[in-house]
C-alpha cells in the first residue's frame, strides 16, 4: 500500500527535493547571467576595436 502524501516524513522528503531543485536552479541562473555579461562584453570590445580600425585607416598619419 503507497504511504499517503499527508505522511510527514514524505512532506519532508518533498520539501528537501524542491529545496535542492530551486538552489539547482539559482546557481544555474547565477552562471547564465555571467555568461551573459561575458558575451555582451566581448560584443563592445569587438565593435570599438572595429571602429577604432575604421578611424585608424581614414587617418593619413595616425601618429
Amino acid at each position: 500500500m503507497p504511504q499517503p502524501k499527508t505522511d510527514l516524513a514524505y512532506l519532508r522528503n518533498e520539501k528537501a527535493k524542491a529545496e535542492q531543485k530551486l538552489r539547482s536552479c539559482q546557481h544555474r541562473e547565477k552562471i547564465l547571467e555571467r555568461r551573459m555579461s561575458e558575451l555582451n562584453r566581448r560584443e563592445r570590445v569587438h565593435r570599438l576595436c572595429t571602429r577604432a580600425g575604421m578611424l585608424e585607416s581614414f587617418l593619413v598619419c595616425p601618429g
